[in-house]
């Protein structure tokens, strides 16, 4: 089907990858194996292509580049090759593959990739799927997610404007770290907005084997308010000026584990509502600055979940 990036006189069907470490099974179901290929990218690049199996070259494209967001097929011959890439480069900067060559290896057939014995299926456990996805699903497991899933979706409500349209282009959201400190804090959860960071979740492990979870959030700074008088700092609450050369903000660390305890006095310093407005103004800003550079790694599913917990709690309070 034609797409709104679609050369002139092509015509592709378009799958959305952003998520998926294969294709090989939706290609064996559709008998799609050779032809004329575009993988869009999150920068709005994108590579030209022709395979003899689009599906296993999609597979070793996938282990160069985790920022694949669509790719479209089209059972055409080699020798359009050349035609599509001059088209192509007249709508996107056209990304250059690596001088190396790409070990490709076999795609499977309808037969092997959709057996008829429920014993040979893939599942989720041995399925090829793309790192984000992997490691919301990590996160999901965690014990402490219900409340962090609680906790974030209140701050999205109160600080994101319209968050189900903005999201991924304007703010963005990651789970877990792709490289991990193992002498400092796991980053469990991460929000940016306009490339900037403004919320964060760290698990810090102690040697008792006791999981502190501390909840780190950047808001604007009132006007009036000299660096002292930001300093902030009790049982459950400490602020200060942020560590930041470009941007001058107030930045909090919240013990999370406090705020789901009822009998627990979580000292801002200041009123909820003053707290929102100034989360909300730094937010606002970022994205009007349109500076987002986190596509690459934002989190479809944990911002599915999140948007989803979000709704929730609007509707439950109408």
């Amino acid at each position: 089907m034609p797409t709104a990036s679609t050369p002139d006189g092509f015509a592709f069907e378009r799958f959305d990858v952003t998520d998926a470490g294969s294709i090989a099974t939706i290609f064996a179901a559709k008998d799609h194996r050779s032809g004329l290929y575009i993988l869009h990218f999150t920068n709005d690049e994108a590579i030209v292509g022709y395979s003899d199996s689009v599906a296993a070259q999609f597979a070793a494209d996938r282990h160069i580049w985790a920022d694949i967001e669509t790719l479209d097929f089209s059972p055409g011959t080699e020798d359009k090759l050349e035609q599509l890439a001059a088209s192509v480069s007249q709508l996107k900067n056209l990304r250059e593959r690596p001088a190396e060559p790409i070990a490709i290896g076999d795609a499977p057939s309808a037969k092997t990739a959709l057996p008829k014995e429920r014993a040979k299926r893939a599942t989720l456990l041995d399925a090829a799927v793309g790192q984000p996805r992997r490691q919301f699903w990590e996160l999901s497991d965690h014990i402490a997610y219900p409340a962090i899933r609680s906790i974030v979706a209140d701050y999205i409500n109160s600080s994101i404007p319209d968050p189900a349209n903005t999201e991924k282009y304007l703010w963005q959201i990651s789970a877990l770290a792709d490289a991990q400190d193992d002498a400092g804090p796991r980053r469990l959860l991460t929000l940016t907005c306009g490339g900037f960071e403004t919320l964060r979740v760290d698990e810090i492990m102690h040697d008792d084997d006791a999981i502190e979870l501390d909840l780190r959030i950047n808001t604007n700074v009132p006007r009036d308010r000299t660096d002292e008088q930001l300093e902030i700092s009790n049982e459950t609450v400490s602020a200060g000026r942020g560590p930041y050369r470009d941007e001058r903000v107030w930045s909090w660390s919240i013990d999370l584990g406090a705020l789901l305890e009822e009998d627990v006095d979580v000292d801002l310093g200041i009123d909820d509502d003053t707290f929102d407005d100034l989360a909300y103004g730094l937010n606002a800003r970022l994205m009007r600055s349109g500076n987002s550079t986190g596509a690459t790694a934002h989190n479809h599913d944990l911002a599915a979940d999140l948007l989803a917990e979000a709704y929730r709690q609007l509707f439950e309070a109408e």
